[in-house]
């Protein structure tokens, strides 16, 4: 969500409900991974978010790799992200943003 813009988002622990509220809001169905603004999402199989990482275009995408403070801020190559990212169970979706 700071990604995309949002005051403070950045600084806060983000759960679940605000986030999902904030993609219903904020993003559209679909999206590619060569162009800025697409939000890659993993669910788990009863649906539930699990990680979430923005395009940045020309094949760059960025993440934090979990909520701990310490965690770093990286970008990387989309598909080093796809593969770093994958696991048994997890779906991956697109949504744009708006």
């Amino acid at each position: 969500m700071g990604a995309a813009g949002v005051p403070g988002a950045e600084n806060e622990w983000m759960g679940r409900e605000p986030f999902g509220a904030f993609l219903q809001e904020r993003t559209r169905s679909g999206g590619d991974d060569t162009q800025p603004g697409t939000v890659l999402l993993w669910r788990s199989a009863d649906g539930l978010a699990q990680h979430a990482a923005v395009t940045l275009g020309e094949g760059w995408a960025f993440q934090k790799a979990s909520q701990v403070w310490t965690s770093p801020r990286v970008v990387l190559r989309v598909n080093e992200l796809k593969r770093a990212v994958r696991q048994r169970g997890q779906r991956r979706s697109r949504l744009t943003l708006r």
